[in-house]
This record gives C-alpha cells, sequence and structure tokens, in this order.
C-alpha cells in the first residue's frame, strides 16, 4: 500500500541514520534511562520462544532484537521507509511493513498476536487517538491471553507532567502528547481496558494493558 510523504514522515526518515547514537546514553530528558526502559518492557511482557511479537513503530529495532533473541517471531510496522531499512538489516527474519499506526493497516497484518509492544512511540498521538487505537489492537489483533505492553515519555500523573513541562520547557515539543498515566488509566477503564502503570525514570514509563473481560492484572 502507498504511503503519502509527510514532514513527519520525513523527518524520520532523515533521523534514522544517525538515531541509535542520538539517544545513547542520555541521561536527560526526553531519553533518561532509554535502555533500562526497553528492558522493562521486555521483563513485563514475559516473552516466551514462539510467541508472535508486534512492535508498533519498530524503528531500527532495539526493542524488537531484545524479543528476537528471546526466540520470539517479530513483525514490525512503522511509516518510515527508512527505519525498516535498519530493522531490516538488523533482523533480516522479521515480517516488517510500511503503513502509519493510526491509519488503515494492510491484510497482511489482519491477525493476532501474542505480545504487541512499542517503545517510544505513541505520544505522538492525542490521548483520544492512543485509546482509540489500543481498542483496535485488543479487538483484532491479540490473542486472547495476549498483552499490550508499551513504554513511553510518561509521568505518574497530570500535575507531575505539568512539573515537568516547567523543569524541561527548552527540550519539551509542544507538538508532541506526552503521556499521563492517571488520565490515560481513566480513559482506558472507560473504553473497556484495564492498564496498570509503572514509573521507571524521570520521564519513562511502562503500561501494561489488557481487556477488562480477560480479568487478569499484571504487577
Amino acid at each position: 500500500m502507498p504511503v503519502e510523504q509527510d514532514p513527519r514522515r520525513q523527518l524520520f526518515d532523515d533521523w534514522a541514520a544517525h538515531y541509535d547514537p542520538s539517544i545513547q546514553d542520555r541521561g536527560d530528558f526526553p531519553f533518561d534511562s532509554y535502555e533500562i526502559v526497553l528492558d522493562e518492557i521486555v521483563t513485563l511482557a514475559d516473552p516466551h520462544r514462539g510467541m508472535t511479537v508486534l512492535d508498533l513503530g519498530i524503528g531500527t529495532a532495539k526493542l524488537a532484537t531484545r524479543f528476537a533473541k528471546l526466540g520470539c517471531d517479530i513483525w514490525g510496522i512503522d511509516f518510515s521507509a527508512e527505519m525498516l531499512v535498519k530493522a531490516r538489516e538488523t533482523l533480516p527474519q522479521a515480517v516488517l511493513v510500511q503503513a502509519d499506526l493510526v491509519g488503515e493497516w494492510p491484510s497482511q497484518l489482519e491477525r493476532r498476536f501474542d505480545r504487541i509492544v512499542s517503545g517510544y512511540v505513541l505520544h505522538e498521538f492525542d490521548l483520544a487517538a492512543k485509546v482509540a487505537l489500543l481498542q483496535r489492537l485488543v479487538e483484532r489483533h491479540l490473542t486472547a491471553e495476549g498483552r499490550i505492553v508499551i513504554g513511553d515519555i510518561a509521568f505518574a500523573t497530570s500535575r507531575a507532567r505539568e512539573e515537568a513541562h516547567r523543569q524541561w520547557a527548552d527540550t519539551w515539543d509542544e507538538e508532541e502528547h506526552y503521556w499521563a498515566a492517571d488520565e490515560a488509566t481513566a480513559a482506558c477503564a472507560r473504553a473497556g481496558l484495564e492498564v496498570v502503570y509503572r514509573q521507571v525514570s524521570s520521564c519513562g514509563g511502562i503500561f501494561v494493558i489488557e481487556s477488562l473481560t480477560q480479568g487478569r492484572s499484571h504487577r
């Protein structure tokens, strides 16, 4: 399916060549403890060999590689062609698809996955778009015993986010939608989703999401 180019996609295409070194060993906003957050996503996903894992916004495959090393079958989606080039170099065995996360997905992805994960991607979308995407994932793409694990730029409360905004005003991107776990949890509950949140760093947190009808929690 052809993907129209836009300024945001061009930004990520241009960033692909130097994405990894640009975030490596950053101890400040927005990538404080970035590698630790990715490690914790894997821990909370609790993957096992042979599981199918869909990585939303796979980028250069830094998160997906962790699952591949544990014997998982990797699927990845990204809107950036150049990011997918980098991911393919790292994980040639993965199934990689170019598409917009909040747009229409190709029929190739009309299937269910044991785990759906994402690292530092969904802050691109406002809360309504986030919740709509999560609902769609649970209803159409997650196995009955599956789990969604999202690591991102996030804060425990909207007040904590406001305080962080003041602290990091010089590097805060006003066009992005950083998570506040209290408002996200409430919005997801209204949509029939259970969310457990864990703050990992000064500006990084992880959400574990599942359907309330599954009646389980992972804390």
